[in-house]
C-alpha cells in the first residue's frame, strides 16, 4: 500500500501494511463483538461457554464478509476505501472463505449451542437478512439509516447470550450505552467516507440519509454527552470502558483528518478494544 490523496491505495503487488489486514479480512468486527461479549459476561457474572463465543465471532465474521462482497459488486472507482478494492480484487478467495466460515458456524451452533440461544438467535438473524436485502438488493430507493440498523443488530448479537440468561430489563442500560458506542463508530466511518469520497464519485456514493447527516453534524455534541453520562454512571467498568472508547472516537473525529482515511478507519475500530484494559487487570 501507499498513500495517495490522503488515502491508502494498493500497490501493484497488492501488499498492505500489517495494521490494515484485520480490516481487509473483516476480522476487526468479530474481535470487537467477542471481546465485549466476554467483558459483559465478566462484569455481570454471566455463564459464557466457548461455543457461544465461537458462534458469535463466526457469525459476525460471515456477515461482514458477505456485506463487503456485496459492496464489491458496485462499479469500481479510483476513490474508494482499501477494503472495497481488496474484496473486488479477491472476490473468489473471499467467497470461499465465507463458505467455510458459514459451514463452521452452522456446525458449532447445531452441535454445541444451547437450544434457548439458538431460538433467541433467530430474531437477530432475521434482522441481518432484512438488512442485507434492504441495503444491497433494494438499491438506494429504500432510505433507512443503515448505521442505526447496523448498530442495533451488532448490539443484539453481542448481548444475545446474556439476554438468554437473565431478564432483558436488567441489561437495558448497558445495551443502550453499547448501542451508542457502536453508532458513534459507524457514523464516524460513514461521515469520513462520504465527505472525502462522495465529491469525487457522487454516482457511487449517494447522499447521506438525513438522520445520518444530522448525527454526523452533531457528533461532537451527542458523543461527549454519552461519555459524560457513562462517567456519571459511577464506578462501573462497563460504562467506564464505553466512555473511554467513545471519547477516543470523538477525538479521532475531531483531529483525525490529519491521518489517511484507511488509517482512521482502522483506528476507530481499534479504540473499541478498551475492555482489554480491564480484563488484563482483573
Amino acid at each position: 500500500m501507499k498513500l495517495k490523496n490522503g488515502r491508502v491505495s494498493q500497490s501493484e503487488d497488492g501488499s498492505a501494511p500489517l495494521w490494515l489486514w484485520p480490516n481487509l479480512l473483516s476480522l476487526d468486527a468479530p474481535l470487537v463483538a467477542v471481546l465485549w461479549q466476554g467483558f459483559l459476561a465478566h462484569r455481570f457474572s454471566l455463564p459464557l461457554r466457548p461455543a457461544g463465543r465461537l458462534v458469535l465471532g463466526l457469525t459476525v465474521w460471515a456477515i461482514y464478509l458477505l456485506d463487503r462482497l456485496l459492496d464489491a459488486r458496485r462499479p469500481a472507482s479510483l476513490c474508494e476505501p482499501a477494503r472495497h478494492r481488496y474484496y473486488r480484487l479477491h472476490s473468489k478467495p473471499m467467497g470461499t472463505l465465507l463458505a467455510c466460515v458459514i459451514a463452521a458456524d452452522a456446525l458449532i451452533a447445531i452441535l454445541w449451542l444451547g437450544p434457548a440461544i439458538l431460538r433467541e438467535g433467530l430474531i437477530p438473524l432475521a434482522g441481518v437478512l432484512a438488512y442485507l436485502a434492504t441495503f444491497h438488493m433494494a438499491g438506494h430507493s429504500v432510505r433507512i439509516p443503515k448505521e442505526i440498523a447496523a448498530a442495533i443488530l451488532f448490539t443484539a448479537g453481542t448481548f444475545l447470550t446474556a439476554w438468554a440468561t437473565i431478564p432483558c430489563p436488567s441489561l437495558a442500560w448497558p445495551a443502550a450505552a453499547f448501542f451508542v458506542l457502536c453508532l458513534a463508530n459507524m457514523i464516524a466511518i460513514e461521515a469520513w467516507e462520504w465527505c472525502e469520497l462522495a465529491n469525487e464519485t457522487p454516482a457511487i456514493h449517494p447522499p447521506l440519509h438525513p438522520l445520518t447527516h444530522w448525527l454526523a453534524s452533531t457528533y461532537l455534541f451527542w458523543v461527549p454527552v454519552a461519555v459524560v453520562a457513562c462517567v456519571l454512571a459511577g464506578r462501573n467498568q462497563w460504562y467506564t470502558s464505553i466512555a473511554v472508547s467513545a471519547g477516543a472516537c470523538a477525538v479521532l473525529f475531531w483531529f483525525g483528518r490529519r491521518l489517511s482515511l484507511d488509517t482512521r478507519r482502522a483506528l476507530v475500530d481499534g479504540v473499541l478494544l478498551s475492555p482489554l484494559l480491564f480484563l488484563m487487570l482483573k
